[in-house]
């Protein structure tokens, strides 16, 4: 296990598996990754495609593998989930397959087969896209507290985690406001992510391009569905500090949560792994 102790650990990346979303390989995330110093990297993409892959890449490379994904449920919205050990992984792939079973295309979780599968499973409550930041953004602070209430009841309270994003995207700045409140009240840790989709800004333009291939159209139609900017990729432990100064707390959980997940995908099954070509 990784000693992250004094760095701050992206839990929330996008590859090229997510696809049409995102815009960098699996490799270049970790090379990126070990250029700013981490000691560990969570995958959380809409699948776990690459999470052996990933997970292979970075044992070679001595960085933490932290398997996770971004399930998106029968409302929509999002959520993050991370294996804390290999009954985590067990029900995280569960998860996935049910998904998969309503719309292989485009698969919907129903939130009420969390409450089975949630032993081992770190919840982060996501991006924008997340069910409690969407009725906070709406103002349904009683509807988002029962939201966590549930979660709180489903995976226990050192397992549920409310997901602060600073992008610099309209709203970022009320959103987080309100989700501290709500998480202050309600006593349960905050954590920093940058819901990183490219390792490096320059890709923001092909993440762009993905969107609009992904929804068979241009550009200029999707609009409502692309990153407004380039911020959305891993960034150093000194940016992540400097975003959320007024909140160390937010990184100090970061690390936190990556020494609590010590599942290998590369190691940790009990058995031998085929070696593809």
């Amino acid at each position: 296990m990784a000693n992250n102790n004094d760095t701050y650990v992206e839990l929330h990346s996008h590859s090229f598996y997510s696809f049409g979303e995102g815009a960098s390989h699996v490799h270049e995330l970790l090379s990126q990754a070990i250029n700013l110093g981490y000691k560990a990297l969570s995958l959380t993409d809409h699948n776990l495609c690459g999470a052996l892959n990933f997970a292979r890449q970075a044992r070679s490379l001595d960085v933490q593998p932290i398997t996770g994904g971004e399930i998106t449920l029968s409302d929509n919205s999002r959520i993050v989930l991370l294996a804390e050990n290999r009954r985590g992984y067990s029900n995280i792939s569960r998860l996935f397959s049910l998904a998969n079973k309503v719309d292989r295309q485009h698969p919907q979780l129903d939130i009420d087969h969390l409450k089975s599968y949630s032993d081992g499973v770190l919840l982060l409550t996501g991006c924008r896209n997340g069910t409690v930041p969407q009725l906070v953004s709406r103002g349904r602070i009683e509807d988002a507290r029962s939201v966590l209430y549930e979660y709180l009841d489903w995976f226990g309270p050192r397992s549920v985690f409310v997901e602060l994003n600073r992008n610099f995207t309209h709203g970022d700045f009320k959103g987080n406001r309100d989700l501290l409140r709500l998480a202050d009240e309600m006593r349960l840790p905050i954590v920093a992510t940058n819901n990183v989709h490219y390792h490096d800004p320059n890709r923001h333009r092909l993440q762009n391009a993905l969107v609009a291939i992904k929804h068979n159209t241009t550009i200029d139609k999707v609009i409502h569905k692309i990153k407004i900017n380039n911020e959305f990729y891993l960034k150093s432990n000194s940016q992540m500090r400097s975003l959320f100064q007024s909140r160390p707390d937010a990184i100090t959980n970061s690390f936190q949560i990556a020494n609590r997940c010590t599942f290998d995908l590369s190691s940790d099954l009990g058995y031998q792994l085929p070696d593809p070509d």
